[in-house]
């Protein structure tokens, strides 16, 4: 389970404090699938930076699993995302003279994983998305859907306890769409525990439950059968249910990312490692990486 309580991010950009975040509390139950919407400059981003543990809160909690991982060094950051969090980018962030198969492997390499058994997890993985025929092939050679397959599948092979999707079909065609889509509802189903961040209304709507964040609050959160958890009305933005009467007309978005910018899909990150661990976190045209065999 994730639970954020009141968390706040400011940044200071030319003199002015920049409220990223202020004051979201949510909690996300094992096996639920979310979907975080909202305008560039909503803070989506930023929260999704925080649920991954790629950055901290200034202010607030957050739990995993009811482990307090609000304050962890960058260290103890990097164990977290190896050990719980998988992650896909709308970028695909394949390395590109690797093959399907090693693009997978790539992460449990780094979790140190023998020959052995990340072959049986590779492939099994690779299987699960429908790509058990291509995983010697290059991104090159596969389409922008397949390519996305790829970066689930090595997502899935660390068996984390979240999936984290940031615009995972931001970059596809509508065909390609509606298979990302259909794929992340069967993992779901399959129990995987997703979070997925969107500016598209569309898109958020294949999720069971919708979070709307707006200047950095959240201002709408609504499931399926428009009903929190705690048993009150929820808030349809679709407008298919309860309306949201405290949600404001949006004006024009105001950037919130913070120094860098954006989020760690657009290459911003990569392998991120403490003394004695690392975790792997895939860029866009990152150093090739081989193990030797």
């Amino acid at each position: 389970m994730i639970e954020l309580r009141d968390i706040k991010k400011i940044y200071q950009l030319g003199g002015e404090e920049v409220h990223a975040l202020d004051g979201v509390s949510l909690v996300i139950e094992d096996r639920e699938f979310v979907a975080v919407v909202g305008a560039s400059g909503s803070g989506k981003s930023t929260l999704m930076n925080i649920i991954g543990c790629l950055d901290t809160p200034d202010e607030g909690a957050y739990f995993i699993d009811g482990q307090d991982v609000s304050d962890l060094s960058e260290h103890d950051q990097s164990i977290m995302r190896n050990r719980k969090i998988g992650f896909i980018f709308q970028q695909f962030n394949l390395l590109p003279k690797l093959t399907a198969y090693e693009n997978v492997e790539l992460p449990l390499i780094y979790q140190g994983v023998s020959s052995a058994e990340r072959k049986e997890r590779v492939t099994e993985a690779l299987k699960r998305v429908g790509l058990e025929n291509r995983m010697w092939h290059r991104p090159n050679q596969l389409s922008g859907g397949q390519q996305q397959r790829v970066a689930v599948a090595r997502a899935l092979v660390t068996r984390p306890a979240l999936i984290l999707a940031d615009e995972p079909t931001g970059n596809l065609d509508s065909h390609s769409t509606g298979e990302i889509m259909e794929l992340l509802k069967e993992l779901h189903r399959a129990g995987n525990t997703l979070v997925l961040i969107t500016h598209d209304d569309e898109i958020a709507s294949e999720a069971p439950r919708r979070v709307r964040l707006f200047d950095g609050k959240v201002v709408a959160d609504m499931r399926s059968d428009a009903r929190k958890a705690d048993g009150s009305s929820g808030t349809d933005f679709d407008g298919n249910a309860v309306a949201d009467r405290n949600m404001k007309a949006a004006p024009a978005p105001v950037m919130r990312s913070g120094p860098g910018g954006g989020s760690p899909g657009g290459g911003s990150a990569g392998t991120v490692s403490g003394p004695g661990e690392e975790s792997f976190i895939p860029e866009e045209d990152p150093e090739e990486v081989t193990d030797g065999r």
